[in-house]
């Protein structure tokens, strides 16, 4: 059982691009535990990702990280140091090692050298890459370089963990060797996970979030999901024909884009 404590509190968030508002007031509090973020594109998933990890400001609203008002300066340093983030586009340094990325990104969030090894160390044995820390990341499966995103994202073993699109690329094994990380990491941390595969989160998350239109449709449990789906729909997981359902209720019918981007 999970104890919640709030480490990550959003008032009244809006957020916009020019005329486009891909916020509309969210408010949101959570704590220790996984947390679901399910929308289709265009939803406002990756705004609501930037600004909890802090690389957006909203338009108004208060933000607070470990009860810091990232709004400041003081308070976005301090809240940057606990947060680690897996975008679903990112960069390694493909003429380098494996345990050479994953060390410089420990340095990179404050660790000495010296002991980025023994935390890069720990990041790959998490991701099932020990084995491979020699390898030059230019040679690494998609699968692999995804999982080696995953151990630069944990590797100073943040408070708060944000990853946009884990799983993706990675066979039903990997997927599950994720989830059962993820699902151990989240007893005494903060762990947000955006996704496409509404099984992932059926599997391990506390609470699921579901925008649309940067709006906040739901705020539950993947039951609150499973209760609203069409009993008709033998194809799907309950949990995923009640995605739908909700979906279709508040005007946007789930493409086939939204669901493999």
């Amino acid at each position: 059982m999970v104890t919640y404590q709030v480490d990550v509190s959003l008032s009244h968030v809006s957020f916009s691009y020019g005329r486009k508002q891909a916020l509309s007031d969210v408010s949101l509090s959570f704590g220790n535990g996984v947390f679901g973020l399910l929308g289709p594109n265009g939803a406002g998933k990756t705004t609501l990702m930037n600004i909890v990890t802090t690389l957006s400001r909203p338009s108004s609203g208060s933000v607070r990280i470990a009860r810091a008002n990232v709004l400041t300066g003081a308070g976005r340093r301090r809240a940057r140091s606990r947060i680690g983030y897996l975008p679903q586009s990112f960069e390694l340094m493909n003429a380098s090692s494996l345990m050479r990325n994953v060390r410089y990104a420990a340095w990179a969030r404050g660790l000495s050298w010296k002991a980025s090894c023994d935390a890069a160390v720990w990041a790959l044995e998490q991701v099932g890459l020990s084995g491979e820390s020699r390898r030059l990341v230019r040679s690494l499966s998609g699968g692999m370089r995804q999982r080696a995103g995953i151990a630069c994202a944990i590797v100073a073993r943040p408070d708060v963990l944000v990853l946009d699109e884990p799983t993706v690329g990675l066979d039903p094994v990997q997927r599950i060797e994720v989830r059962r990380f993820l699902d151990a990491y989240a007893d005494s941390h903060t762990v947000l996970v955006s996704t496409h595969l509404v099984e992932d989160l059926a599997a391990i998350a506390d609470r699921v979030l579901v925008l649309n239109n940067g709006r906040l449709l739901l705020d539950g449990h993947m039951d609150d999901l499973a209760a609203l789906a069409n009993p008709e729909d033998s194809m799907a997981s309950p949990w995923e024909s009640g995605y739908r359902q909700l979906l279709t209720r508040t005007g946007h019918l789930p493409s086939d884009q939204d669901e493999v981007s």
